[in-house]
This record gives C-alpha cells, structure tokens and sequence, in this order.
C-alpha cells in the first residue's frame, strides 16, 4: 500500500511540472490549454479536500506543511494520516455503562 502511495505522490508531482512546464510555453497550443484545464479542476478538488479534511490537519505538528501537501497530492497525502482520539464525554461513559448493567 505505501508503494502505491509513493507512486500516486510521485505521479501528481510530474503533474504539476508539466503544469510549470505549460506556464513556461514549453507545450504546444492545445496541449497547454488542456493542462490548464486539468490543473484547475485538480487544484479545485484538492482545496475541497483540503476544507473537508481540515479538522484532522488542525491537530498535527506542523499543519501548514500538510496543508501545502494536500493542495500538491491530494488524496494520496491524506491516505496515511491517523484521525485523532476524541476525547470521551460523561454522557458517551455513562450510556455505555447503562449498557453494559
């Protein structure tokens, strides 16, 4: 599972420089505009990624790293990521015990 992780980074990444690639002039007519196309699409779904999954990147060490890798690969960055343990309120407890009585 992590190789294919890898190999999903790695492959946005040679995205984003045949974006850099296209904003260079270095493609031909209709290829660049279909990669402008493509990026805006990718950079739309990415930043819905990144506003759904914003609780989860709130709570790590260095959120805004994350958040810069979540705009670059998307899914791929947020795959392996932990959710974190909420805390358990009295209520949760105490319907858990009347369960279990």
């Amino acid at each position: 599972m992590k190789a294919l992780l890898i190999m999903g980074k790695a492959l946005a990444l040679v995205f984003w420089l045949v974006f850099g690639a296209a904003l260079a002039r270095r493609l031909g007519a209709p290829f660049e505009q279909l990669v402008y196309l493509l990026a805006a699409f990718l950079a739309l779904l990415h930043g819905v990624q990144l506003w759904l999954f914003s609780g989860l990147l709130s709570g790590r060490a260095n959120p805004w790293l994350d958040r810069l890798q979540v705009l670059l690969f998307g899914i791929f960055h947020l795959y392996p990521l932990k959710p974190l343990p909420q805390p358990e309120t009295a209520t949760d407890a105490a319907m858990e015990e009347a369960a279990h009585a």
